[in-house]
């Protein structure tokens, strides 16, 4: 009976160890298979974005993305632009416009665009990410916004992923260690963890015992070689690592279908509680649209005395786009959680008609602000930013209509686009533009505006200043005495719009 429970015992442990060994032969293959990729790619993110954000060398570093995407999924059987289903006509989408966004960082100086194209970039490369690794298809506006920030943690899932494959790795290649050596190195280290806190105890103890004892520590640091720049080593370290991490371990785990998130499945509620809150709401705004109509658009009503038809558009013009921005949201979230009725979609159509006509009036306050002050950044911005909502509601109510309808990948191409085109207008040179043509004939504004275009705008704006030479001079002193030339010179950091300010101050 001992010797057959002994037998049972031997083939449990030897089950055991043949598991374990399994599970180091398989992470050590997926180490060798990943990680030289990885480490390239972090050395080149690092020399492309290491204190660079606006260089010549984004664009490289946007295209190694792509590359090292690609070479990844390949080594794991799938292509750089097919999606889970196969299909290929978003994901060229995506691409192309990923490199035509990095492109376009070295082309500005813009604080405003290098916040919104970082943004930009961020928000469609993680996006790219989960097209390619989890099926789409039905994903609204949540789901997206939730599967970018799952992508965007899930290394952190999975933190010591490289160092135990690197370790198991390492143990492949060395094969089996008797159990005397495994013993000597636990003990060595054992030593050494238990060395360090008594060595500080010791030693402090020491340095306050004997004078000289403390001399020699005091001036230890003078036969120890320190670079002048060992900070900056320091932060190239980390950020390759950090790039090497990511690099490694999203395309480890989400090949192995680790991000699974699906659309909403849920029984959906009963449409009687949306038709009465969303009719309650719609009977305002039909009474609001009708005085925008009456008071607005046709100036037929008379203003109180206090008031300017400029004062009173620029008073409600950010309390309607936040009302607009709340009625698209109650529309997407009405054909989220409530079930089909044909009364609730004529109610949400009468929302979205009325949304139209508030987005008119929010474009009109805007442009009539605009005609009797000055364009801005912000207030162009707007103006496009209306423009996008529009977009966004008409695919809502071809959504009310069609169900099978992709609101999600209409709404992500056409902002997409729209977005591209806009800072491809270069916006500071056409704002710079429209300012100078403002204040030719509004004279008493010239102070203010060129204030506004010397403090707000960067060199994108050199261009419409030919023509003011003074104000051209004094933008330009301004500019370079604010732009390090080490910021925007040299291989990595050229920047074609700082190149481009230095051509015009030649000429």
């Amino acid at each position: 009976m001992d010797t057959m429970r002994d037998d049972i015992v031997v083939e449990k442990v030897d089950l055991v160890e043949e598991k374990d060994k399994v599970e180091t032969e398989k992470k050590a293959s997926e180490f060798k298979k990943y990680s030289l990729v990885a480490f390239v790619y972090a050395i080149i993110y690092t020399f492309c974005l290491f204190e660079n954000h606006r260089g010549i060398t984004y664009p490289i570093y946007m295209i190694a993305t792509l590359v090292n995407l690609k070479i990844m999924r390949g080594k794991d059987g799938l292509t750089l632009l097919s999606d889970r289903n196969g299909k290929k006509g978003l994901g060229i989408f995506y691409v192309v416009s990923l490199v035509l966004l990095g492109i376009h960082r070295c082309l500005t100086v813009s604080s405003d665009l290098f916040f919104l194209e970082g943004l930009a970039c961020f928000l469609l490369l993680f996006s790219f990410i989960v097209y390619l690794y989890c099926d789409t298809t039905s994903f609204d506006v949540l789901a997206w916004l939730l599967s970018i920030c799952i992508t965007v943690l899930k290394p952190l899932q999975h933190i010591g992923a490289p160092i135990s494959d690197f370790s198991c790795f390492i143990k492949s290649r060395q094969g089996e260690m008797d159990d005397t050596a495994k013993s000597n190195r636990r003990a060595v280290l054992l030593g050494i963890i238990i060395a360090i806190p008594l060595l500080m105890i010791i030693i402090s103890l020491l340095y306050s015992a004997d004078i000289v004892f403390a001399n020699m520590f005091a001036n230890i640091g003078d036969y120890i070689f320190i670079p002048d720049n060992i900070g900056e080593i320091i932060r190239i370290i980390f950020m390759t690592a950090i790039a090497f991490w990511f690099a490694y371990t999203l395309p480890r785990f989400l090949s192995k279908g680790e991000l699974k998130l699906k659309a909403n499945q849920r029984d959906k509620e009963n449409p009687v509680v949306a038709i009465t809150f969303t009719s309650l709401i719609g009977l305002v705004y039909i009474v609001f649209c009708g005085i925008q109509v009456v008071f607005l658009f046709t100036r037929s009503m008379k203003l109180p005395d206090v008031y300017t038809y400029a004062d009173y558009a620029h008073e409600g013009f950010y309390q309607l786009l936040t009302v607009c921005l709340i009625n698209i949201a109650m529309v997407s979230i009405c054909q989220r959680m409530f079930k089909e009725s044909i009364v609730l979609r004529t109610i949400l159509t009468v929302i979205a008609a009325c949304t139209y006509i508030m987005i008119a009036s929010s474009a009109m306050r805007m442009i009539l602000y605009v005609s009797v002050y000055h364009l801005t950044f912000l207030r162009l911005f707007v103006l496009w930013f209306l423009v996008v909502l529009c977009i966004w509601l008409a695919f809502l109510i071809a959504s009310l209509y069609v169900k099978s309808f992709p609101v999600f990948r209409a709404s992500m191409v056409a902002i997409t686009v729209a977005f591209i085109g806009f800072v491809y207008c270069n916006p500071e040179y056409q704002i710079a533009k429209y300012d100078m043509e403002f204040a030719k004939n509004n004279e008493e504004e010239y102070e203010e505006i060129s204030s506004y275009i010397l403090y707000s705008l960067s060199f994108d704006a050199i261009d419409a200043l030919t023509t003011d030479e003074n104000l051209l001079k004094r933008f330009a002193d301004h500019g370079f005495n604010n732009y390090s030339p080490e910021e925007y010179t040299g291989f990595r950091k050229f920047n074609f719009s700082y190149n481009n300010a230095k051509m015009v101050m030649k000429k």
